[in-house]
């Protein structure tokens, strides 16, 4: 199953829940957040990757695409920066 098959299982299901349609992601948006998820999972503990990529989707849903964009950036920045822990990882 391929990414674009994922994301209309995922409108059906919204749309059966009366939630929001998920917000369309372009190619750029889709590979910053999987290089924010690489960073999160390298430089802090890999089980947080999805739950980091989960509370940022909630984010970029308000934002424009290159609101999204710098967003990301920032969080690649900031989370990189830090230390990685040696008992995680």
């Amino acid at each position: 199953m391929d990414l674009a098959r994922c994301l209309e299982i995922l409108s059906g299901v919204a749309e059966t829940h009366g939630a929001p349609e998920p917000v369309p992601l372009t190619d750029d948006t889709t590979v910053a957040i999987l290089d924010l998820a690489r960073v999160v999972a390298h430089g802090v503990e890999r089980k947080a990757a999805p739950l980091v990529s989960f509370v940022v989707g909630g984010v970029l849903a308000g934002l424009d695409e290159a609101g999204q964009q710098a967003l990301i950036a920032e969080l690649i920045e900031a989370i990189g920066a830090e230390p990685a822990d040696a008992t995680t990882g």
